[in-house]
């Protein structure tokens, strides 16, 4: 299926702090819109990046996104015709692409295309071979410069300055470097030795017919053995991917499901008692607080809305719709979606699997869990928190019947009022985040119960024992507001963390 033109840009150097967040409750009550109406044009998200194969076909320019089927057409200008014609074996051939750019909705009035490609700046062109170059690891590197006249190689890691001839390789420490995709750059850098190099970086045309490649940048090194001359390209060090799932958003009488596909595609549906609504269209960020999504279809007609999210962990939240550039905003929170592990919409065919249990005490294990441990990692990575000196204990026990035991972990933020719990669900590669839950004291009971296949958790506040049900998206966030149960009746006799808190942590930094 070919689809409207694109556009993207890229953010490049140096990661940046952000604070840390708490997902919130899914919202029970639609938020007020504002009365306030302003006239507002469509957002810009002029650092986007992309890849994939790029191709003229009668005269007109598609690009197609790596390891998708989903094609676009480029308003291709005279200098970006010129650079294919340069690479290109013939006209018709069609070449690797990395640039950056933006999907845009076109001129109104076009009513042929939902959305265009914009291209703004190519990094990199090359003869296809999609298949390795599709491949290549663009959030490895900062930035990599080649030359062959002499040969030389340059890799920017980190902090970390790779520098390679025919005749030595060489590791510099990077002092100094604020790099920026539309002007000249110089990063500085010293190696053990306290010899500098200094790389030049500047945005231009520069080619190797010979090996029918083009970089949008030149790279100059000056360093104790001599000066060397050749082309460079930057790496990518936000991705999107982390975007891309399953949103759900639940409110009286109302149901909304939010898919981001890979391929920048996006599934919008609302259900309204027996009434259900569809819009399709795409979305794109150029950071990872923000996400903008371009609704181009309801049905079969063609419609310009815009939804502008922001991030929080695992929620994204809409705090404003432009609408035909009309713009209104929410009242705070705004409209809260949840990060899902399937659509909430799909039935689940088994609604209850018979399980037989055993009563058992299952303690922590007495040294540390490296998968547990980087699965941890990677959930406080996607809150953007910095888990400083907390510690975790763990268990596992299979708690959806799949046959792969699960992760309960507690940290060791703890009060009177019990300590913070992470489940995460067992994966064939690891663990996925699915719960937190507050407030929670050892031990836990696996309860008899289940909902959605999860069994349903027991835990003990002051002299009452409380059951958590799973809800098809997580356990309840905190411990508030749950109805008493009897232990008897509802205990399996399967205790986690069976002597109570527990006397042994691990640190949770890798």
């Amino acid at each position: 299926m070919r689809l409207p033109h694109l556009l993207l840009c890229v953010p490049l150097f140096f990661a940046v702090a952000c604070s840390s967040t708490i997902p919130p409750a899914a919202i029970k009550a639609a938020p007020i819109i504002k009365k306030d109406v302003l006239k507002q044009d469509f957002s810009k998200i002029l650092t986007g990046n992309f890849r994939g194969q790029f191709s003229l076909e009668d005269g007109q320019a598609y690009f197609k996104i790596c390891a998708t089927e989903q094609t676009f057409s480029v308003n291709a200008n005279a200098a970006l015709r010129n650079i294919y014609e340069q690479i290109a074996a013939t006209k018709s051939d069609p070449v690797y692409i990395e640039f950056t750019g933006e999907i845009i909705f076109p001129e109104a009035g076009n009513q042929e295309q939902d959305a265009i490609m914009r291209i703004d700046h190519v990094h990199h062109m090359a003869l296809a071979k999609l298949s390795l170059q599709c491949a290549k690891h663009t959030q490895s590197f900062q930035f990599k410069g080649k030359g062959n006249a002499p040969y030389w190689r340059l890799n920017i890691t980190g902090q970390k300055l790779f520098f390679a001839t025919k005749a030595r390789n060489q590791v510099y420490q990077v002092t100094n470097a604020n790099f920026k995709t539309t002007q000249i750059n110089r990063v500085k850098s010293i190696n053990d030795e306290q010899q500098k190099l200094d790389l030049t970086i500047r945005p231009s045309h520069c080619y190797d017919l010979k090996n029918k490649e083009y970089w949008g940048y030149s790279a100059k090194v000056d360093s104790v053995w001599g000066e060397f001359s050749g082309c460079g390209e930057p790496g990518w060090l936000h991705t999107e991917d982390n975007f891309s799932g399953y949103y759900l958003n639940k409110m009286a009488g109302k149901i909304s499901n939010l898919t981001l596909s890979k391929d920048y595609s996006v599934e919008y549906q609302e259900q309204i008692g027996t009434k259900t609504l569809n819009k399709s269209g795409f979305w794109k960020s150029n950071s990872p607080d923000k996400v903008v999504v371009m609704l181009t279809r309801e049905g079969q007609t063609i419609i310009r809305e815009e939804l502008i999210f922001h991030r929080e962990g695992l929620t994204l939240n809409i705090q404003q719709i432009n609408k035909d550039n009309i713009l209104t905003s929410f009242t705070p929170p705004g409209l809260v979606f949840n990060k899902m592990n399937h659509k909430a919409h799909e039935e689940i065919v088994v609604k209850r699997m018979d399980r037989v249990f055993t009563a058992q005490n299952i303690k922590p294990v007495a040294s540390i869990d490296l998968d547990i441990q980087k699965a941890i990692n990677q959930y406080f990575e996607i809150h953007r928190t910095d888990p400083k000196e907390t510690q975790f204990s763990s268990v596992k026990y299979d708690l959806n019947g799949d046959g792969i035991k699960d992760a309960i972990v507690l940290l060791d933020w703890c009060s009177k009022n019990g300590c913070e719990m992470l489940i995460f669900e067992g994966i064939e590669n690891g663990y996925r985040f699915s719960s937190r839950i507050s407030r929670v004291h050892a031990p836990i009971i696996i309860a008899q119960t289940q909902h959605y296949l999860w069994q349903s958790l027991l835990i003990k506040k002051e002299t009452q024992w409380f059951k958590l049900d799973f809800d098809g998206i997580s356990y309840p966030i905190n411990s508030r507001d749950l109805q008493a149960v009897n232990k008897q009746e509802e205990s399996t006799g399967i205790l986690l963390f069976s002597q109570g808190p527990p006397a042994e942590w691990f640190p949770i930094k890798l």
